[in-house]
C-alpha cells in the first residue's frame, strides 16, 4: 500500500472512458412490463414555456485538490446530499476515476478512489479548509459512478460501487488505517449500471439494481442490505473462505438501477431515497417503465389487495402538460417528505406522494445532462454536467393529481460474501479560490432558475456533477464537485480535456421572497466589502442577499425567519399559527402584514395559555414581539377587531445565538 510521500502518478485517461464503453442498451418495459425489447436512451427537449433572462453574477469559492500529495485519484462526483442539515458547513464526496500505483502488484484492497469528508472554515476564505481521506477497495469498473451516504451519526461511510458496497468505519482507525468492510454479490462483479444508495437510521443501506441476464433480478430490482459486525481483518484480504450473508431483494422491474447518459458525465444513476420521518418507505426511480416508485419495506406479505409498491408515470404528467418527460435519474426526498427526480429530458419533477400531486419544471436551455439534483425547502439546487451549470429552481407550477399504480413486489434472500480489510486515512488542508463568474436568472412560469455558469469570468472549472445544499449557511448557497477542466489546464490531461479533483461552494442570488430563509451574515465569506467592492452583493431591503429583510435580521444573532401563506380572516375570528422556541431562544417576533385599511391584533400566548405579548390592535401592519421566551411552542393569534374580512400574512422569526463563531 501506498505511504505518504509516494511518488505521484498520473492517471491514466483510459479509465475515465470505461464505464461509457461497457454501457449497454437500457431495457424499456412495455406496457405489460415486458423487459425482453431493449431501447438506446436518448436525451428529448421539451417545449420550452415563454421566458425572459436576467444576467448578473455569482460568487464561487473552489478548492483545488488535484494536486495533493500521494492523491491520485479524480473527477469526484457523487456528494452527500444534505436534506436534513446534518452536516452544515460540511461535506462529503467521493472521486470516480483512479488507478492502482504501478509500483503496487495488482491488490483489490488498493486503490486511488477515495471518501473525503471536507471541512472548510466556517468563514470560508478567513482559513484553509480541513479534508480526511480514506481509500475504497479497487473497483474494476474504475470510471464509473460512485455513490455515497454517511450514517445517520456520520460514523460510517457507505459507498456504492460497480462491484461492492463498501462501508468505513472513520472511528475505528490505528496506525494510518481504518476498517473498511468490503459486501460483494456472486455473479455481479462487473456491470455498468450503479445506483445512488440510501442508508436510514439504523444503517439499513438500500440501492436498486441489475443483475446480467439470464438472472431472475436482470428487469430491476430494490436491495437492502443489514450490514451487521464485521468479520475479522484478513491481511491480505481475501473472500477465499469469507463469510456468506444475506441480502433481501423485492423484484420491482422497471429496469430499477439502469441509467445511460448520452453526455460528458458519461454515466448517470438512478435514484433511490428514504422518506425522512416513515421509513420504511424507499422511494426510487423507473428509468425502463418511466416512473417514480415508492416500496413499503413494511408489507412482509405483499397481495393484490395489499400492494407494497405505488407507481407514478411520467407519461402521464407528459400527457397532462404536453411535454415528453423521461428518463428519471437521481432522486432525492426534501425535509418536508416531497420526493424530486431529475430526468434525462433536462426537466426537474416533483411528487408529493401524501397527495399524488406532481409538478414538472423544464432546466432552460439544451443539452444540460442533468446530474445532480439536491432540495433545500424554498429551493432545488441541480448541476449541468453538460452547460457547466450550478444553479436552483424556485418552483412555480400548479401540481397536477396523477393516480399511482400500485402493484406487488415480492421479494427474497441474495447471497453476499463479507471481507474486512485496511482503508488508508491521510489528511491535509487547501486554501480556497475567490471566483465570480456570470449567473443567468430566466423566469418562466413554472419556475424561477437561477443558474452560475462555472466556466465564465476566467474560471476554468468543467462538467460539475455533485451538489448539497450548505445548511449551515443562506438558502442558495450549495457545495459542488468539479470533474473535468480544459486541456492543459492540469496534470491528468487529454486531448479534450483534463480530469480535475476540485470542490467549489456557489452563492447564487435569491431575487425572489422564499418562505424559510436562512440568516446569513456572513454572506462575503470572510472577504472585506470594501477590500473587495466586487464581491458583495445586496438585494432590495436585504443587505446580505440571505432572504432575511434587514428589519427582521440582526448581525448578532441568528434570524430564523417564516413566512406563512396569506389566509383570510373573518369579522370576529382569530387565525392561529404555533411558533416554536429553544432554551437559547433570545426573542420571539410575530409580524403581520395585512389589507391598508385592516384592524387587527397579534397575540402571543404560552404553552399554558397565558398572554405574553401582544401588538394591540393596529392598522395595516403589526408585530408582536416576546423577549427572552421560555423554551415551548407558542400560539400566535391574529385577531379581526375590524368591520370586514381581512386577508393577512403572518411572518415569525426566532432569534439565536450564532451556533459556532464567525471565524
Amino acid at each position: 500500500m501506498r505511504t505518504p510521500g509516494s511518488r505521484h502518478t498520473k492517471v491514466n485517461l483510459a479509465v475515465a472512458a470505461l464505464a461509457a464503453a461497457a454501457i449497454v442498451p437500457l431495457p424499456a418495459a412495455a406496457a405489460t412490463n415486458d423487459l425482453t425489447t431493449t431501447t438506446t436512451s436518448t436525451t428529448t427537449t421539451a417545449v420550452s414555456s415563454p421566458s425572459t433572462t436576467q444576467i448578473g453574477t455569482a460568487h464561487l469559492v473552489e478548492w483545488d485538490l488535484t494536486l495533493l500529495p500521494d492523491q491520485i485519484d479524480a473527477n469526484p462526483g457523487a456528494m452527500v446530499v444534505d436534506t436534513r442539515g446534518e452536516d452544515r458547513n460540511q461535506l462529503w464526496f467521493v472521486t470516480r476515476v483512479a488507478t492502482p500505483d504501478p509500483d503496487v502488484a495488482p491488490d483489490p484492497s488498493v486503490s486511488g478512489q477515495r471518501v473525503y469528508r471536507f471541512n472548510p472554515a466556517e468563514s470560508l476564505l478567513k482559513r484553509d479548509a480541513q479534508w480526511t481521506s480514506w481509500d475504497l477497495r479497487f473497483d474494476s469498473m474504475a470510471g464509473g459512478v460512485k455513490k455515497i451516504r454517511p450514517s445517520h451519526d456520520r460514523r460510517y461511510s457507505f459507498v456504492r460501487t460497480a462491484s461492492y458496497v463498501q462501508r468505513v468505519d472513520t472511528q475505528k482507525c490505528s496506525y494510518g488505517s481504518c476498517e473498511r468492510t468490503v459486501w460483494s454479490f456472486p455473479g455481479e462483479e462487473v456491470f455498468p449500471f450503479v445506483s445512488d444508495i440510501a442508508v436510514d437510521d439504523q444503517n439499513r443501506v438500500f440501492t436498486t439494481g441489475i443483475s446480467p441476464a439470464p438472472s431472475s433480478f436482470s428487469d430491476g430490482y430494490l436491495q437492502m442490505l443489514k450490514p451487521g459486525a464485521a468479520p475479522p481483518l484478513t491481511t491480505p484480504p481475501t473472500s477465499v473462505n469469507a463469510p456468506i450473508g444475506t441480502v433481501t431483494r423485492w423484484h420491482v422491474g422497471g429496469a430499477a438501477g439502469a441509467c445511460v447518459s448520452q453526455g460528458p458525465s458519461t454515466v448517470c444513476n438512478s435514484g433511490i431515497d428514504i422518506h425522512h420521518k416513515n421509513q420504511y418507505l424507499v422511494y426510487y426511480t423507473e428509468p425502463g417503465s418511466n416512473n417514480i416508485a415508492e416500496l413499503n419495506i413494511a408489507i412482509t406479505y405483499p397481495t393484490a389487495s395489499k400492494p407494497n409498491v405505488r407507481r407514478w408515470s411520467l407519461d402521464t404528467l407528459s400527457a397532462y402538460v404536453g411535454e415528453s418527460i423521461t428518463q428519471p435519474r437521481m432522486l432525492k426526498v426534501d425535509r418536508w417528505g416531497k420526493v424530486w427526480v431529475n430526468t434525462g429530458s433536462g426537466h426537474l419533477v416533483s411528487l408529493d406522494p401524501s397527495t399524488s400531486r406532481m409538478t414538472k419544471h423544464l432546466i432552460p436551455g439544451t443539452a444540460n445532462d442533468s446530474f445532480g439534483i439536491a432540495p433545500d425547502d424554498d429551493v432545488i439546487g441541480y448541476t449541468g454536467a453538460g452547460t457547466n451549470k450550478v444553479a436552483m429552481l424556485l418552483p412555480k407550477f400548479t401540481p397536477i393529481y396523477v393516480p399511482p399504480v400500485p402493484g406487488v413486489a415480492l421479494f427474497e434472500d441474495f447471497p453476499t460474501v463479507v471481507v474486512s480489510e485496511a482503508s488508508q486515512q491521510v489528511s491535509g488542508t487547501v486554501p480556497g479560490d475567490p471566483k465570480i463568474v456570470q449567473a443567468n436568472t430566466t423566469r418562466k412560469n413554472d419556475g424561477t432558475f437561477v443558474e452560475a455558469l462555472i466556466n465564465t469570468g476566467g474560471n476554468n472549472s468543467l462538467s460539475p456533477l455533485g451538489i448539497t445544499p450548505n445548511r449551515g449557511k443562506a438558502q442558495g448557497t450549495f457545495f459542488y464537485t468539479v470533474g473535468l477542466t480544459p486541456p492543459g489546464t492540469g496534470t491528468n490531461c487529454g486531448i479534450d480535456f483534463c480530469i480535475a479533483k476540485r470542490i467549489g461552494f456557489a452563492r447564487l442570488p435569491v431575487k425572489e421572497r422564499i418562505k424559510n430563509p436562512r440568516d446569513d451574515d456572513d454572506a462575503d465569506d470572510g472577504r472585506d466589502r470594501y477590500t473587495h467592492p466586487g464581491w458583495h452583493n445586496s438585494e432590495p431591503g436585504d443587505d446580505d442577499a440571505d432572504g432575511v429583510p434587514d428589519q427582521y435580521d440582526s448581525s448578532s444573532s441568528s434570524d430564523g425567519m417564516r413566512i406563512d401563506e396569506p389566509a383570510t380572516v373573518p369579522i370576529g375570528q382569530s387565525a392561529d399559527y404555533p411558533a416554536s422556541t429553544s432554551a437559547t431562544t433570545l426573542a420571539l417576533l410575530a409580524s403581520v402584514t395585512a389589507d391598508p385599511t385592516a384592524t387587527f391584533a397579534v397575540d402571543v400566548y404560552n404553552a399554558l395559555g397565558a398572554l405574553v405579548g401582544t401588538s394591540g390592535p393596529l392598522v395595516g401592519v403589526g408585530l408582536a414581539t416576546v423577549p427572552t421566551p421560555a423554551v415551548g411552542t407558542y400560539t400566535v393569534k391574529v385577531r379581526n377587531v375590524g368591520a370586514t374580512p381581512i386577508t393577512q400574512t403572518p411572518t415569525f422569526v426566532v432569534r439565536e445565538p450564532w451556533l459556532t463563531p464567525q471565524q
